[in-house]
Parts: structure tokens; sequence; C-alpha cells
């Protein structure tokens, strides 16, 4: 077996976000009075990853195909580890304006590094803590980026 399969696979999946995210970037203002708008910046990524998207597409179509590694399927623990993260996207989403930002974060950072690695539980707490609590008081505080306050209505 080859991965020509694969990488074509991922090719065209990657062709296709490009794609939406180029046209839903177009939704948004290119330019403002200011400078570059809200959809500047959506629109040029996307048209990089299409590009790169289409290299990817014709490396696997033209190029010699690379064996496929023998450890190219996940064991059940990497299956299970990839739908942890994927619950935690999903409870994320959920979760984030009832409980806040911090709140939220919190959970997700214990879980995931609990969950994903093998870290000391003074790291996993350190981590955490500036991952939820330190992060938002940096967007809020100095940049001025409102973040959903939830519980924690300070």
């Amino acid at each position: 077996m080859t991965m020509r399969r694969p990488y074509q696979i991922t090719g065209i999946v990657l062709l296709l976000l490009a794609g939406f995210v180029a046209v839903e970037s177009l939704r948004l203002r290119y330019y403002t009075s200011l400078g570059p708008g809200p959809g500047f910046f959506p629109f040029w990524l996307s048209v990089i990853l299409g590009g790169l998207a289409v290299v990817m597409l014709l490396q696997a179509g033209l190029g010699r195909p690379d064996p496929m590694p023998a450890d190219f399927f996940a064991s059940r623990g990497g299956y299970l580890r990839m739908g942890a993260v994927v619950a935690a996207m999903v409870a994320t989403t959920l979760v984030l304006e009832p409980l806040g930002f911090c709140l939220t974060m919190l959970a997700v950072y214990l879980f995931l590094l609990l969950t994903l690695g093998r870290q000391r539980a003074l790291v996993v707490a350190l981590v955490a803590l500036g991952g939820s609590f330190g992060v938002y008081h940096l967007f809020v505080r100095w940049l001025h980026v409102p973040l959903p306050r939830g519980l924690l209505s300070w």
C-alpha cells in the first residue's frame, strides 16, 4: 500500500476547506478606513491553504508514491485520545457562554493535560491556571478583547 490515496483525500479536504474559508471571508469587509478589515487575513490564508492543497494533490498524483508506514493507523489508545480531544472541543463549545472563558478553559486544560499528557501535577496546574485566567486577563485587560464572563462576572 502507498500513501497516494491518503494524500489525495487530504488535499481534496484542504482544498474544500480553503474554498469555504475564502467564500466566508468575502462576506466580511476586506478593507476598512483603518487598514485591513476582518476579511483580509482569512481570505489570504485561504488562498495560501488552497495553493498548498493543490501542490499536495500534484505531488500525490504525479510524484513517486511513498510506502504506507506500518504504524499509519493509530492504536486503540490513540483513537481514544483523539476522541478525548473532539469531546473537549464539543464540550467547550457547549459550555463557553454559560460558564465563561476562565472556568471553561480551566476545565479543558485540566482534562486534556491529565488525559493526554504525563506531566507532573504542578506543571498541569500552572499551565491550566495560566492558560485560563492568565490568557483571560491578557485579552480582556490589556488587549480589550471581550471574552465570555459566565459565572465569574468580575
